[in-house]
């Protein structure tokens, strides 16, 4: 069984078919290579199983859930997603700058459950939901502003810093609120319906450097410039917490997924892991040997990547606080490390020009990814963990397999750098931001620009999307 087992895992890392056929071909290769026949038989019987299983399709009526119109029928395995929905969808109508959600028994469709998991059978109808889009971007002219994606129009300006540059530019998980940070460390905190300004950060004894949303949209976290970290009230922009203790400047700050703990990076070379209610330090993780650019936690909460200046990413348990991991292989610092949606897969960036993805469970590095120009400005994996987007050292932006490493299409069109790119959060588009002052859409599905978003006078820093 370790034979046809090893030919299996060979035939399917290396081949770009569907894994059935990968699975049929290793088969075809067992045979070949003369695996003992009682041990193919149950290999043979498994895949026939199989073939049954994946042969059965779904015909899944869309409607509108407005006008109650059916739009399309989709012939669907059991063991497709939400996302497989969306892109025929996207096919048939060609609707552009709205997210698509799916009702099945007055129940939204959960992206990660399979339709026979979330109970759909042969003939079920799913309503169709339509949400507006919005993008926000962050630009060196002082402003941020927001897109609506349906006709490309900006629908606010935000001056965040006049005469000044915005380094950061972030909305609230619900959506509501916008946090702006600039580079002489002013934050601010905007309606992101009216853009009304709604008051600044304060309280912190320095200026702000970062800043992020708790899950809940409650909380905000970041760095600031004496050495702390710290928590404000995300409704009033007022300090709740100083997380002091680090020895020098923090790098930056993030929640755990419950909002209850923060991980700060500090150029001391050791993150550290905090009680956000009150302040306190649960422990420092120590054993870098330079500057932690970076630290975040895996989606389940239970582990803490971080990044330094030292070459390597390490991976610790948040209880007790031990290191599992040192991930080492780049030849420079490390510029950020994270966590596949998953928690399956870890994706390190690093100033020696390469993005490497590497197995949560061995730590091993699967594959080496070269930017252009030996530059990395950004990575980050697909919501669904299969590809990974990479912003380098050139005009165009690269989507790549995150199991094979193939480029799937190049996102070409900018007239200069891209400084970062990021996925819509279902992954159907992405949003990119240049030093050309432009920032644009594209389809993740085919490559195509659909919008060009102009208006911005100096670099486009960061570009977000989220539904409105």
């Amino acid at each position: 069984m370790g034979q046809i087992m090893g030919i299996i895992i060979n035939v399917i890392s290396q081949a770009q078919r569907d894994p059935l056929e990968n699975l049929r071909l290793a088969v075809e290769r067992a045979e070949a290579a003369g695996v003992e026949e009682d041990t193919l038989d149950d290999v043979r019987t498994k895949l026939a199983e199989l073939e049954n299983e994946v042969g059965k399709e779904l015909s899944i009526s869309i409607r509108h859930a407005v006008s109650g119109e059916t739009l399309t029928v989709v012939r669907a395995r059991p063991s497709h997603t939400p996302g497989y929905l969306r892109e025929h969808v996207l096919r048939s109508t060609g609707e552009g700058g709205v997210a698509l959600h799916f009702l099945f028994q007055s129940q939204v469709l959960d992206e990660k459950v399979s339709l026979r998991e979330a109970g759909l059978s042969d003939g079920d109808t799913v309503f169709l939901v339509q949400t507006p889009l919005l993008c926000l971007t962050a630009s060196f002219d002082g402003t941020a502003r927001i897109w609506y994606l349906q006709n490309g129009d900006c629908r606010k300006m935000l001056v965040a810093r006049q005469g000044g540059q915005v380094q950061s530019a972030t909305f609230s998980q619900d959506g509501s609120k916008l946090l702006t940070v600039s580079l002489d460390g002013e934050g601010k905190l905007w309606c992101a319906e009216s853009g009304r300004l709604c008051c600044e950060l304060s309280g912190q004894p320095g200026g702000v450097l970062s800043g992020e949303f708790s899950a809940d949209s409650h909380w905000i976290t970041g760095a600031s410039d004496d050495c702390t970290a710290i928590i404000w009230n995300a409704d009033t922009g007022k300090c709740s917490q100083i997380l002091a203790g680090h020895d020098d400047d923090v790098k930056s700050a993030a929640f755990s997924p419950d909002a209850s703990m923060v991980v700060t990076a500090s150029c001391d070379g050791t993150a550290g892991l905090w009680m956000a209610t009150d302040g306190s330090r649960i422990r420092a993780l120590v054993g870098h040997d330079d500057v932690v650019k970076s630290a975040m936690f895996s989606y389940d909460g239970l582990r803490i990547i971080t990044a330094s200046m030292d070459g390597t990413a390490r991976v610790w348990n948040v209880d007790p606080g031990g290191c599992l991991q040192v991930l080492q292989g780049h030849a420079k610092a490390v510029n950020s490390a994270a966590f596949s949606p998953d928690d399956l897969l870890y994706l390190t960036t690093s100033f020696d020009g390469t993005v490497r993805v590497w197995e949560a469970e061995s730590g091993e590095c699967n594959l080496v990814l070269h930017a252009d120009n030996k530059v990395v400005n950004t990575a980050q994996f697909s919501p669904d963990g299969s590809m990974i987007l990479v912003a380098s050292g050139t005009e165009c932006v690269r989507l790549l397999s995150a199991t094979t490493g193939e480029c799937i299409t190049t996102l070409d069109g900018h007239e200069d750098w891209v400084r970062t790119a990021t996925f819509s959060p279902d992954g159907m588009l992405i949003a990119s931001a240049s030093y050309d002052g432009t920032a644009r859409v594209w389809s993740s599905r085919t490559g195509e620009c659909l919008q060009t978003l102009a208006g911005h006078t100096e670099a486009v820093i960061s570009a977000e999307i989220i539904t409105a």
